[in-house]
């Protein structure tokens, strides 16, 4: 009678152990990178007008966001809101006729192709038309012209192989008004039209206006409230359409960095509880030079001062080994963070190399002491231009980011027993013992 209830008692606590096991496993959802690169696709398409910060579509994308992180239970970080809002400059499309005239006694004597002769470059729209002559402060360089008025300053530049289908970041502060792109025809011809006494008058199809942009922010909350989180970050922002229509879609830069962590978000999602807060956050206005992240860091300072930061910015390209990126702050800084992701990649015999520059989103929590890395495929002969496209985005690629992510984040949130509960290996144990125990009664039987 005892052996049968020991026997019994083993039974069922196997079958409990291995329904539960069965269970937590397979409510769990792989990441799957198609599905990253169907949401590029998605981000990155005319529904969304290239991101650009202050723009209807990027108030779409926040919303696009935020409702991806509610259905992922994510709760909101700090508040019942997702969305963070702010306040900054933005360039807008004024739906008017650029031009670029020369012009003789008041008359105009030439008129200049918008888009082939010239065209404006997006770094700042404090003015947007200019006359100027020779009785202005006239610098001639031999790839640029410096025009000062009594009004403005402004800059005129020939880009390398005159190409002017490039944008440049905004950045409101700028010390030129505006910056327009030009031939190396187009500037002979400003030139000369000056040295003969005549006028030249310009007018590009842009302003600057201020208005309230979003982050997105939601929280996988974690057992113990005392540990600092690990923060997750991509922007979410591009450069929007130019004045001849011209999508900026950025599948790359940076709708592949957004779709990774909304990926990474869903899967993380269906895992277990972590050991401390892992808190994702969809950045807006890095074009602008970083302001989403910049705000977010300087207003959680106190809350995220001894976290690790992963920022995602162009992940998804093939030839390129993964980029880890810290400021130039931190070039002569230990990093915890660093070491451990290099450790990841010499495990797993994958190439990478290190980078300190200020050119995304971990710069702002590097230059407040926050241990921060930037991941990337540093392909940089698409951006910012209109052939940043879904065409180029690779799966293994993306995968190669996601192997060296998910084993810092599994080692960093979550305990050996809660991996050891995730491992099908122990379900395929308990399997066997199972079918041991039921086989057992039947073998003897036939004994």
């Amino acid at each position: 009678m005892r052996k049968k209830l020991i026997y019994l008692l083993s039974l069922s606590i196997t079958f409990i152990l291995l329904f539960f096991l069965i269970l937590l496993n397979y409510s769990y959802s792989d990441f799957d990178s198609s599905n990253v690169k169907e949401t590029i696709s998605l981000l990155s398409s005319e529904t969304y007008n290239g991101r650009l910060a202050g723009s209807t579509e990027n108030a779409m994308v926040a919303d696009f966001i935020e409702n991806k992180f509610r259905e992922s239970n994510l709760k909101p970080y700090g508040d019942d809101s997702y969305k963070k809002d702010f306040d900054t400059i933005c360039p807008v499309y004024t739906n008017t006729t650029p031009y670029l005239k020369i012009l003789s006694n008041g008359e105009v004597e030439e008129e200049l192709q918008y888009g082939v002769d010239f065209k404006e470059d997006m770094i700042n729209f404090r003015g947007n038309t200019f006359t100027f002559s020779n009785k202005d402060k006239i610098s001639s360089f031999f790839l640029s012209i410096e025009v000062t008025t009594s009004e403005n300053k402004f800059l005129f530049f020939v880009p390398k192989e005159e190409e002017l289908y490039f944008r440049s970041s905004f950045m409101s502060d700028f010390p030129y008004d505006a910056v327009i792109m030009i031939t190396e025809n187009t500037k002979n011809k400003i030139i000369t039209s000056l040295n003969e006494g005549k006028e030249i008058s310009i007018h590009i199809p842009f302003e600057s206006e201020t208005k309230t942009i979003s982050n997105v922010v939601g929280v996988i909350e974690g057992t113990d409230k005392e540990a600092a989180p690990l923060v997750i970050t991509a922007h979410f922002d591009h450069l929007g359409q130019d004045g001849l229509g011209n999508i900026y879609g950025g599948a790359l830069d940076n709708a592949s960095g957004t779709s990774f962590i909304l990926e990474l978000q869903r899967s993380l999602s269906t895992f277990a509880k972590p050991n401390r807060d892992i808190i994702f956050v969809a950045l807006n206005a890095e074009e602008f030079g970083l302001l989403g992240s910049k705000q977010f860091a300087e207003e959680n300072i106190f809350n995220i001062k001894n976290s690790e930061v992963m920022n995602f910015d162009m992940v998804g390209i093939t030839g390129f080994p993964i980029t880890f990126m810290q400021g130039v702050d931190f070039k002569d800084k230990d990093s915890e963070l660093l070491n451990s992701l290099e450790e990841i990649c010499k495990k797993n015999n994958t190439s990478y190399e290190v980078l300190y520059q200020d050119s995304s989103d971990h710069a702002s929590f590097n230059k407040l002491g926050i241990d921060a890395v930037s991941f990337c495929h540093s392909d940089l002969s698409k951006i910012h231009t209109p052939y940043d496209s879904l065409t180029y985005i690779n799966l293994d690629a993306i995968d190669s980011v996601y192997e060296i992510v998910n084993q810092k984040i599994m080692d960093s949130c979550y305990s050996k027993f809660t991996l050891f509960l995730y491992n099908k290996l122990l379900i395929l144990i308990l399997s066997i013992i199972l079918g041991i125990l039921i086989g057992y009664p039947l073998l003897k039987k036939k004994q």
